[in-house]
């Protein structure tokens, strides 16, 4: 980007020579700080306006700069200055009808002036390939409500003892007779936890009927 407003700098200083031409870049100026030049030139706003490939994937910018005359040879100069930048047909002039609103009158501070499109080719480095990702296996499953009857082995209900099924998330408590409903998966065979007056164990039962029975022994 450096490159190509110094390439515009040296055909505005050419254009004016042996006159000055200053890029004001609004940093703060001491007192030690040089004489005002006829001819300054600052930048107004940076845009991307594309992709293209030549030799290699390039962004293409546009800077837009505002250069600016003073003095009592202000005219002069600026019939030099847009002479010289018609001459290179890289640049272009921003015509008063492509003016963004308020742009012109914050661009040109102090004296006579006109935009200046400047294209600004910028190489990157694009990435050799996509990034190799682990294959996206998604599970889903189809939760269902069971009944079911904790039991003795005298097939009496066994009351207030909680029963989790491992497919789900939550435990349940058996009523005064022993019933109990739980939200588990849609495997036909259930892997329950059961915890009866403290004392917990592990049993498996089939659901292929309705209630199941779970067996306390």
């Amino acid at each position: 980007m450096r490159s190509s407003l110094s390439d515009l700098l040296g055909v505005l200083s050419d254009a004016v020579a042996p006159q000055r031409v200053r890029f004001d870049d609004d940093s703060p100026h001491g007192a030690d700080s040089p004489p005002e030049a006829p001819v300054t030139v600052h930048a107004v706003a940076l845009d991307r306006v594309g992709r293209s490939r030549r030799d290699g994937p390039v962004l293409d910018l546009e800077l837009r700069v505002a250069v600016e005359c003073h003095g009592p040879e202000q005219l002069d100069n600026m019939e030099q200055l847009l002479l010289s930048v018609e001459r290179h047909s890289q640049y272009s002039i921003v015509s008063s009808n492509e003016y963004r609103p308020g742009e012109y009158q914050e661009s040109i501070r102090d004296g006579l002036g006109f935009l200046v499109r400047i294209p600004v080719p910028l190489r990157f480095e694009e990435p050799s390939g996509p990034p190799v990702l682990e294959p996206l296996v998604a599970k889903t499953g189809v939760a269902r409500r069971i009944q079911g009857r904790l039991v003795d082995v005298h097939n009496k209900g066994i009351p207030d003892a909680y029963i989790h099924a491992h497919s789900s998330a939550t435990a349940v408590v058996s009523d005064a007779t022993g019933h109990f409903e739980v939200l588990a998966s849609a495997d036909e065979l259930q892997h329950f936890a059961v915890a009866v007056h403290g004392t917990e164990r592990e049993v498996s039962a089939s659901t292929s009927s309705l209630p199941v029975i779970i067996r306390w022994t």
